[in-house]
């Protein structure tokens, strides 16, 4: 009878570290997964962050045009679009008009 439980207590022993090494590597594979989607979406901000940094500095009209020319040009680069580049493109054609003579 005590063969029979001590077998019992090593078969229920052994099943229970088997469970616990189960969910250690599960845990692990979790925070795995979870560490690359927080680098993924700190990629994703840090893009959107440089695009408002420059999009400011492409409205910014204290700046001389000619200065804020890399920052559009970097802005491009990373694909940005909208209202940034449709002023940058507005601005050039106001100024060609005004340098004009009538």
């Amino acid at each position: 009878m005590e063969i029979i439980l001590g077998l019992f207590g090593t078969i229920i022993g052994a099943l229970g570290f088997a469970l616990a090494v189960f969910v250690a590597v599960m845990q692990a594979k979790e925070q795995a997964r979870n560490a690359k989607e927080q680098a993924r979406n700190a990629e994703e901000q840090a893009r959107k962050d440089r695009l408002m940094f420059l999009s400011d500095r492409i409205f910014d009209s204290s700046i001389p045009r000619d200065l804020r020319q890399p920052f559009y040009e970097e802005y491009i680069s990373m694909k940005g679009n909208g209202t940034a580049v449709k002023f940058w493109l507005l601005e050039g054609e106001r100024e060609k008009k005004e340098q004009q003579p009538t």
